[in-house]
């Protein structure tokens, strides 16, 4: 038995096609509630009108806009992932929640590893989001590709507005809106759920890691940028399996879209000539492939952490 079978008891579920198959069906069914309560509460407190919805969700992007967007998306994912998650675990799969969040086998060695480990990732993962940003369909995915670009367009207009921070204090409600919350709520249902599942069904760890990471990919909806997004969920998928712990791959999480939001906030303040878009491609190709071999190592060392903690 493995760490991660040792540590997690629901390796040991039963029915696993059966509740694979609720946990997708209540998933969809709680995050539309999930957008619902949240639009209505960011009706009711960032001062938008009903009828302006549409509108709010256009540039330019006003700060009354970008607050009602702030509640939709912190809310909405609060309920729709972590909330309902949570709940899941606990009434559908009759599991104790600590068994997920438990922080006694949490090291501090360990969770520098991930942080340094992430980092050296995210360098590399530049030169594969530049690709990918770059890549073009063959003449027969024409009419997919516009689409797909006109999507990843408007996308990224949204995010662009909810990067841009006029104070401290609207950077730090983006870091729990794009910082926390994704990483504690997708980690639970991606990780600690989803891979966990499909671990059982199909006794691969690598199967379950790679094919949870490429749903994670195409969940976010911009295909000019899945090819990164799938790599980092599969670093998330091993750091959670050799770990058996939630908390490490959250940590991860965290710190790739968190420093996101802090670079965003500290870029236009401090570097002169501040363009965001040029981030991934200023970073040169020999750096992301030794920064590639950096991770390696680094998780490499993880392993032997784990595996120690175990003796």
């Amino acid at each position: 038995m493995n760490s991660f079978e040792h540590k997690n008891p629901q390796i040991h579920q039963k029915n696993p096609w059966n509740s694979i198959f609720f946990l997708v069906l209540l998933f969809v069914a709680c995050n539309l509630v999930g957008q619902l309560i949240g639009t209505g509460l960011a009706l009711a407190f960032s001062g938008i009108n009903f009828l302006e919805i549409e509108q709010v969700m256009k540039p330019p992007f006003t700060a009354e806009s970008k607050r009602f967007l702030y509640w939709v998306q912190g809310v909405s994912h609060f309920l729709g992932f972590t909330v309902f998650g949570l709940l899941f675990i606990k009434f559908f799969d009759h599991q104790k929640i600590k068994s997920y969040f438990h922080f006694n086998s949490l090291s501090i060695s360990g969770a520098a590893l991930v942080v340094l480990m992430t980092i050296s990732f995210m360098l590399f993962n530049s030169i594969v989001i530049e690709w990918n940003m770059n890549v073009e369909f063959p003449e027969f995915m024409k009419g997919f590709e516009v689409w797909a670009r006109n999507m990843e367009d408007q996308l990224l207009e949204v995010t662009q507005a909810l990067s841009s921070y006029a104070n401290l204090s609207e950077m730090l409600v983006a870091m729990l809106v794009i910082g926390i919350l994704p990483a504690i709520g997708e980690e639970l249902i991606f990780r600690g759920l989803l891979q966990n599942k499909l671990l059982v069904v199909s006794k691969n760890a690598h199967l379950a890691i790679w094919v949870t990471a490429i749903i994670f990919g195409a969940f976010h909806m911009q295909f000019f940028g899945v090819v990164p997004r799938i790599l980092l969920g599969a670093l998330f998928g091993y750091i959670y399996y050799y770990s058996g712990n939630i908390w490490y791959p959250v940590i991860a999480h965290f710190i790739n879209n968190g420093l996101a939001v802090f670079v965003m906030y500290i870029g236009p303040r401090y570097i002169e000539d501040w363009n965001p878009q040029e981030i991934d491609s200023s970073v040169p190709p020999t750096m992301s492939l030794v920064a590639l071999l950096i991770c390696g190592g680094l998780f490499y060392q993880f392993i032997k952490s784990m595996k120690s903690e175990e003796v």
